[in-house]
């Protein structure tokens, strides 16, 4: 059962209704009528339906949940007051279209404030200087009143956050009243004592709930706006307008718990309280979060008080002194963490070694791969489905991450572009693909992958069949969804994909990364290690900080092998010195010296306790060999 959004009467087949009744023949004015009456409506950056709040959130729903003194009802009936909107609106864009199939229906507005929003002649401005300077006055009459709304209700939020908690702390007290009634009364603790004579317990820590950002102050709006366009600069990416929407969150967590209980936050005078800097820091500590993700937050924080103390705005009041203060207390909290955060990636190091992808593994994924990415593209030219699409994407990424340790992002973004402008060796027997977008192209350049002829002709099968497939005809990238977008799911692919191969365990691509950059330290040179680095785009310094893991039992064995026998050596020497002296002859020099190589350390099979065998003072070094130390030893 739905209910019609022309004639507003439920019927249990909309759809039969919606064509014999009100005519209505485009599909697409269809989909969007059935999408209404069933709730489904895209509300994402839509504007908040509640008066008074001129707010266009991400969320609208969660949105909504601010507005305490909205009830339950109310709030879904804004919800639907919005979903009725988004639809009017879409519809009028669709009937602007002209399509071949006109559009009949005619949605009504909820409020008469939306019609003269959509009506053109409503923005023109009148000719009378008069009128304009009165609708000016209006205007800004009105922002007031929404700032003050604004203060307002984030106000009564947190005035009903707090009354929550305090009438969960009467209940409390409630049950442990009530419990204590039925047991014998305690005798009174003593002044500065616990009940069990103990200490005083301390106070439960504040609330972990974040403190709301004072976005009615106009002065911090204008500064972390101009903070975000010089962090965008001029041509920003996808990513780093994520990095940067991040960045002002981070930020903004931090202005909003400084700026509590402050009655005027425009003149920045919050900020010079190191204490509540301190406790802030503190504060972080007591979630779960990660030391490094506290040390981005602090970091960020202090670049944005370093834009604050170099381009101070007009409204702050704060001294030179005091900008020096507050850096000065950001700088000394990520220095006290920069201990954690190593010990943090130790662990995390340690962690990786449980999972180390051994040799076998990789190959066989590489060969298996192989073998399996023919059949899929014959299977997806044969029946184009979006399940074989998938599959294909796991197998073709897990092949490619097994001869290049490339991040996932390099082919999230790797392009239809780039595929088609390879460079190719003159026999065209080798391809090579730059993908010019990936995390750490500002220090690499373009991430390459070196493809063959066979492995380059998957990649043209594939860009000739994406037309059949949902998206295809307006992707940009060669892992594209269906709605033309990047695949951002790629390693759930890949993990599916080597499940299916009957691999063990379940690894993401960092893992791969990790047991390629190791087996390639433990492998090769110096400078063919370097080679491996520079073509996943990391140097080895990285390399070894995050990824190539710690010495094996074998491996740290030899390196305690060449320790001993340098011990043993400086011993030898220093004896031949003391026999060419008591002689009254020099030793020989140590240039000239020739040692004995073996493979068997002098040290191994001896306590801890027990020296090696040393000839003694004036006899000759050959008398005994080494064979003779370990038959003496067994017997």
């Amino acid at each position: 059962m739905a209910e019609c959004a022309l004639c507003f009467n439920v019927y249990s087949r909309l759809a039969p209704h919606l064509t014999a009744v009100h005519k209505v023949a485009n599909s697409d004015e269809k989909r969007l009528l059935l999408a209404l009456a069933a709730g489904r409506v895209d509300t994402r950056k839509t504007p908040c339906p509640v008066p008074g709040c001129r707010r266009t959130p991400a969320r609208l729903d969660r949105h909504l949940r601010q507005h305490a003194e909205l009830s339950t009802s109310g709030r879904k009936e804004a919800m639907g007051r919005a979903k009725r909107r988004k639809v009017a609106r879409e519809l009028q864009w669709l009937r602007s279209t002209q399509p071949a199939i006109p559009v009949v229906s005619q949605l009504a507005s909820s409020s008469e404030g939306e019609r003269d929003s959509e009506d053109p002649e409503a923005g023109r401005p009148c000719a009378d200087r008069g009128c304009r300077r009165a609708t000016e006055r209006i205007q800004a009459q009105l922002t007031d009143l929404g700032k003050q709304v604004t203060k307002m209700r984030s106000t009564l939020l947190q005035i009903t956050r707090l009354y929550r908690e305090l009438r969960k702390g009467e209940g409390g007290r409630r049950r442990r009243k009530r419990a204590r009634r039925t047991r014998s009364p305690p005798a009174p603790p003593a002044p500065g004592r616990g009940a069990a004579g103990g200490p005083t317990p301390p106070e439960p820590p504040e609330a972990l709930e974040p403190y709301p950002f004072p976005d009615h102050v106009p002065a911090l709006n204008l500064l972390l706006g101009e903070f975000e366009g010089y962090q965008l600069g001029s041509e920003p990416t996808a990513r780093l307008r994520n990095n940067v929407t991040s960045k002002l969150g981070r930020i903004k967590a931090f202005l909003g718990y400084m700026a509590r209980g402050t009655a005027e936050p425009g003149d920045f005078l919050f900020l010079n309280q190191p204490a509540r800097i301190r406790a802030w820091a503190a504060r972080l500590g007591q979630t779960r979060m990660a030391e490094p993700t506290r040390q981005h937050y602090l970091k960020n924080v202090a670049q944005f008080l370093d834009y604050l103390s170099e381009t101070p705005p007009a409204a702050c009041q704060l001294s030179s002194t005091a900008l020096v203060l507050i850096r000065r207390e950001v700088r000394a909290l990520i220095r006290g963490i920069r201990r954690r955060v190593v010990v943090h990636e130790v662990r995390t190091k340690q962690a990786k070694e449980s999972r180390l992808i051994p040799k076998a593994s990789l190959l066989r994924c590489h060969r298996t791969a192989g073998r399996k990415i023919p059949a899929l593209l014959d299977s997806l030219e044969s029946n184009p489905s979006t399940r074989q699409q998938w599959r294909f994407y796991g197998f073709l990424t897990g092949y490619l991450t097994s001869i290049s340790g490339h991040r996932c992002g390099v082919f999230q973004n790797l392009t239809i572009q780039e595929v088609e402008e390879a460079s190719r060796s003159p026999d065209e027997s080798a391809y090579v693909i730059n993908i010019t977008t990936h995390k750490t192209n500002r220090a690499f350049g373009a991430a390459q992958l070196s493809l063959n002829r066979e492995e380059y002709s998957w990649f043209r099968r594939f860009l000739a069949l994406r037309a059949g497939l949902p998206g295809g005809s307006q992707a940009t990238y060669f892992f594209f969804t269906s709605r033309a977008s990047p695949c951002r799911t790629l390693n759930k692919y890949f993990q599916s994909a080597w499940l299916s191969m009957g691999l063990p365990g379940k690894p993401t691509f960092t893992d791969v990364r990790t047991a390629i950059a190791t087996h390639a330290k433990n492998a090769h040179s110096s400078e063919d290690r370097r080679k491996v680095a520079q073509f996943m785009c990391h140097d080895t310094s990285t390399s070894d900080k995050f990824y190539a893991l710690h010495l094996g039992p074998l491996q740290a064995r030899e390196r305690r092998r060449l320790f001993e026998r340098a011990l043993v050596e400086e011993e030898e020497e220093e004896e031949e010195e003391e026999d060419g002296e008591a002689a009254g002859t020099e030793s020989p020099p140590r240039k000239g010296r020739k040692r004995t190589e073996t493979s068997v350390s002098p040290l191994e099979g001896t306590s801890r306790r027990t020296l090696p065998w040393r000839p003694a003072k004036g006899k000759s070094q050959g008398a005994r060999p080494l064979e003779q130390t370990e038959d003496s030893e067994s017997s």
